[in-house]
């Protein structure tokens, strides 16, 4: 029998402040009996003033989780785990109150080679012991802090964690340095030949190909601070934080949506094509006039509306499409966007819409299949979840970002990753400096330090 398949829940309405939330918690702990093997207890509670990121940037390092949409009207925690091996099916998740399940995926599973990746890959759908969740609906906003109680003695140590005052750990800002780039422009170029070549020859339409860059930290990398100078470069992106333990965190601010769901009502959206931003709002808008009229962008961009399309189709009642891709405008790039909006068909699950939307060809490439092969043999390294699904998922609601704009910490060490669509036409040096201008945000953190 699976964790999620019988729990029981139970909800107090009254805000309080987070302490006073989790010592009322703990009450409720102390009178309950211990779940059965299979089973679970969840009590919630709604919290007064929630600050999500202040909350868990307060806490020792290990075990935490975080996800805010682009907008910022959704924002959630999760802190400890209560089932880090969860099934399909999640949907069943559910009843009075909605668990949130944190989800990630390797860009391409059968890849993972590099150790550093096996923590995360091995807890990929995870029910955190504490979940924290703030939600803006016009003018009110609700706040929830959740306990999900697989072990009693757990729970009501992460409890205790919460019901003291949480201030902000005294966090080292370290210095950053850079070290060479793993690839350098020369093996780059040849990979981009290679990638051109099997476009000539028919074999692909187009295909992404990555680089990285790398930094050594005076000290330990705090990945919260990391992700909160990345939040200030990038506002309008997806944040996103994993950390299975302590030391190493997978940390990103991406402007792409992979797909949100609630009910059976679909969101999701093509980016591809890019330019940087301008030097002021003339060169901008010359910029972007020029991505938009550009036949070259066009076309890598219409391989992933088309294929986004034909992804969906099976699914779906309605599908609805952009006439004219727009433009996305980040801190220092912008690129062509294409939105959709899907009628679900009854009993479309989310793990159906990851095996069918992900990789798009914005990440791989086109056909799919053919550049994912292409990427193992051109890209000299493991990409582990950078470019892969995450995101968080309730009974019946989901939004996942893909994996971009992203960095590995481990310990000292910080390794950002960057891609670039190849098509014909396309010319090494200038998709070089593409991805010299998506990784502006890390090389700003080495200019801050």
């Amino acid at each position: 029998m699976s964790l999620l398949s019988r729990h029981e829940s139970k909800q107090e309405t009254r805000p309080l402040p987070l302490e006073l939330a989790a010592r009322a918690l703990l009450r409720l702990l102390a009178s309950a009996t211990p779940p059965q093997a299979g089973s679970f207890l969840r009590f919630e509670h709604e919290v007064e003033h929630l600050d999500v990121f202040r909350v868990l940037a307060g806490l020792a390092a290990g075990q935490r989780r975080y996800f805010r949409t682009r907008t910022g009207t959704l924002e959630f925690a999760g802190i400890g785990v209560a089932n880090a091996s969860l099934p399909e099916g999640l949907s069943q998740i559910g009843g009075s109150s909605e668990a949130v399940v944190f989800t990630v995926d390797a860009f391409d599973p059968s890849r993972v080679r590099d150790r550093v990746w096996e923590t995360f890959t091995q807890q990929s759908a995870v029910l955190p012991a504490i979940e924290l969740r703030r939600a803006e609906h016009g003018d009110r906003v609700r706040s929830v802090l959740a306990v999900n109680v697989s072990d009693l003695d757990v729970a009501r140590g992460w409890l205790e964690v919460l019901a003291q005052e949480c201030k902000p750990r005294c966090s080292v800002d370290p210095s950053f340095t850079r070290v060479p780039d793993d690839i350098s422009e020369a093996a780059w170029t040849r990979a981009v030949r290679a990638g051109l070549d099997a476009i000539r020859n028919g074999k692909l339409r187009k295909v992404v190909l990555g680089r990285t860059a790398r930094y050594v930290a005076s000290s330990e990398i705090d990945p919260m601070l990391v992700l909160h100078r990345l939040a200030q470069t990038e506002p309008r992106s997806f944040r996103y934080f994993i950390e299975p333990q302590a030391g190493r965190a997978f940390v990103g601010v991406s402007p792409e949506r992979l797909f949100s769901r609630v009910g059976r009502t679909l969101k999701s959206e093509a980016v591809a094509g890019t330019r940087p931003r301008g030097v002021d709002a003339v060169a901008d808008q010359l910029m972007g006039d020029a991505l938009l009229s550009s036949a070259k962008d066009r076309r890598e961009h219409q391989f992933v509306v088309e294929r986004i399309r034909e992804a969906l189709e099976p699914f779906s009642q309605t599908l609805r499409f952009d006439d004219e891709p727009r433009l996305l405008r980040l801190g220092y790039v912008q690129h062509l966007r294409t939105r959709m909006a899907v009628e679900l068909q009854e009993g479309v699950t989310d793990e159906m819409l990851l095996k069918a939307l992900h990789p798009t060809p914005a990440v791989s490439g086109s056909p799919v299949t053919e550049a994912v092969h292409a990427i193992r043999t051109l890209e000299p390294f493991d990409r582990g979840l950078f470019a892969g699904p995450i995101g968080v998922r309730t009974a019946h609601a989901s939004e996942f970002a893909v994996g971009i704009r992203s960095a590995l910490i481990d310990g000292d060490s910080l390794t950002a990753f960057a891609g670039a669509g190849i098509v014909e036409g396309s010319d090494a040096a200038d998709e070089w400096r593409e991805t010299a201008h998506k990784l502006l945000a890390f090389e700003r953190l080495s200019r801050q330090s």
